[in-house]
């Protein structure tokens, strides 16, 4: 008998709650599938979000700091890479795939450089999703129309 291939998803949420919590609740439906899942997650938010009944500390990261977002920017896809690389090289029997927020821009190249699936997941509410869905943007995307006359 054949032996089936094990897929190994790598999910790259979005660092705020409200991105977090749906690839949490994805990466647990796709690990009770039989998927093995790596979660890729910055430490400093995980102890916010794990702190978030408690008392605040002088030693937690301003999430809206300007310094914050150019490493997440800037660093944040190149520790990315290295540590893809890395889990790639140290289980190659796996079948590999990317799951990332649909926000960052960045993951597609990754997954481009090691020959990966990329998933793009959007974790927008069902009500903003289906306002995108039903509004027309094309004629708001239409600043002035202007006629040409050809003689």
């Amino acid at each position: 008998m054949a032996e089936r291939l094990k897929l190994h998803a790598i999910v790259i949420p979005f660092p705020y709650q409200g991105h977090i919590n749906p690839t949490i609740n994805l990466a647990l439906k796709l690990a009770s599938k039989g998927l093995e899942v790596t979660f890729v997650h910055l430490e400093f938010v995980h102890h916010t979000l794990s702190k978030s009944h408690h008392e605040k500390t002088t030693d937690e990261v301003d999430l809206f700091s300007e310094e914050y977002w150019e490493s997440m920017l800037l660093d944040f896809p190149a520790l990315v890479d290295e540590f893809v690389g890395k889990i790639i090289q140290s289980n190659p029997c796996l079948v590999h795939f990317l799951v990332a927020d649909t926000l960052y821009s960045w993951p597609a190249t990754i997954a481009e450089k090691y020959n990966l699936v990329n998933v793009s997941f959007r974790t927008e509410t069902a009500l903003v999703f289906s306002l995108i869905y039903h509004s027309d943007f094309s004629d708001k995307m239409v600043i002035s129309h202007v006629k040409v006359r050809m003689n």
